[in-house]
């Protein structure tokens, strides 16, 4: 039997580094991350008296590039692993798809193994807007191999650059989790009573472009009407790395009821919504899971779903989760009863 390998290949603007690695799609599985594997080749004239390293950085893009101004970067890079390959620094035992490699590669192919930290967050993106120009909000990781003095020193001709991306896995658990629920009673300063809201949903766990099954109970204890029911589907981000750190609250689907509800009624609703990459804007406004190119198919970004050793605060990038809300609204003036219903949004990742 012939078992096709597929490598990915990059090199320096000079053709003196080479980079090699088995994939660029690495899974996170809560728990742990897929290490980073792969071959390192150089000409060994360029070398001289300098090192040989291969490093994996995170780039976080908070701004929209075409909204940079008087040399201000809205970019924030962090160096997460650093490896010196040569002259080698301790013994490393290759894997058979490296040893193949090296085979191939001759004396100068130096394979490595470097890990994910777990202090930073899946690959997303800002969704493209008609009028966005040039790199927008989101979360890169890339690997990189060089020649210099020292590790900080990474000349941009002899150094090989190839982008990954972590995406994130929902453990199984989590579909076996309970059936998300909940109620919410509020009273209102301008009008006598209160109003009440059952809501639950199918299951806890739901995949992009499904069904999202919402039952709805609401009970009219004031002295006025209901006038609308509304229900959508909301994506919620924030960077928590941020001291003054907000929460964005993006629709992706809604459905508005005019039920105009009497005061001591009470009804019941069943609504079916649906969690998909929403049509383009003017400008960007939900994230998606991070692509390698350009042309590649829009993907609604999963829930990020932290180890369970990670404090959310310290989480280097994005934090998207996702809720059903429910909106019970007495008009303009008089407030709205509103409810949140989290649940979890998985991506299946192809292995």
């Amino acid at each position: 039997m012939v078992v096709k390998l597929q490598v990915f290949k990059k090199g320096s603007p000079n053709s003196k580094v080479t980079l090699f690695l088995t994939k660029r799609d690495y899974i996170d599985h809560v728990t742990h991350v897929d290490p980073i594997e792969g071959v390192l080749v150089f000409d060994p004239s360029c070398v001289q008296e300098r090192n040989v390293y291969v490093q994996i950085a995170l780039s976080f893009r908070f701004g929209r590039e075409d909204d940079e101004s008087m040399g201000y970067n809205f970019t924030k890079t962090m160096y997460l692993h650093t490896t010196q390959l040569y002259p080698p620094v301790k013994e490393f035992v290759p894997s058979e798809i490296q040893r193949n490699l090296i085979s191939k590669l001759g004396n100068f192919a130096f394979p490595f193994l470097m890990e994910f930290p777990k202090l930073s967050s899946p690959s997303y993106v800002m969704q493209q807007g008609w009028e966005d120009e040039g790199s927008l909000m989101g979360v890169e990781f890339e690997v990189m191999g060089y020649v210099g003095a020292t590790e900080h020193d990474m000349p941009k001709r002899s150094t090989a650059r190839l982008l990954i991306r972590r995406l994130q896995e929902c453990p199984k658990q989590m579909y076996e989790a309970p059936v998300p629920r909940g109620n919410i009673t509020k009273s209102f300063l301008t009008t006598a009573g209160n109003v009440s809201i059952e809501a639950s949903l199918s299951k806890p766990v739901y995949e992009p472009e499904e069904d999202i099954p919402v039952k709805i109970a609401i009970r009219n204890d004031t002295n006025r009407d209901i006038k609308r029911l509304k229900m959508k589907v909301v994506q919620l981000s924030e960077v928590p790395m941020f001291s003054d750190r907000q929460t964005r609250d993006k629709t992706i689907i809604k459905y508005d009821d005019p039920i105009n509800l009497a005061p001591g009624a009470c009804t019941t609703r069943g609504v079916t919504l649906m969690c998909c990459v929403p049509s383009r804007t003017a400008r960007g406004k939900v994230f998606l899971q991070g692509g390698l190119r350009a042309d590649c198919d829009d993907v609604i970004a999963p829930t990020t779903i932290l180890n369970p050793e990670v404090d959310k605060n310290d989480v280097f990038g994005v934090y998207v989760s996702y809720v059903v809300r429910v909106k019970a609204s007495l008009g303009t003036l008089r407030g709205d009863c509103v409810l949140d219903i989290p649940f979890v949004l998985a991506v299946p990742q192809e292995r």
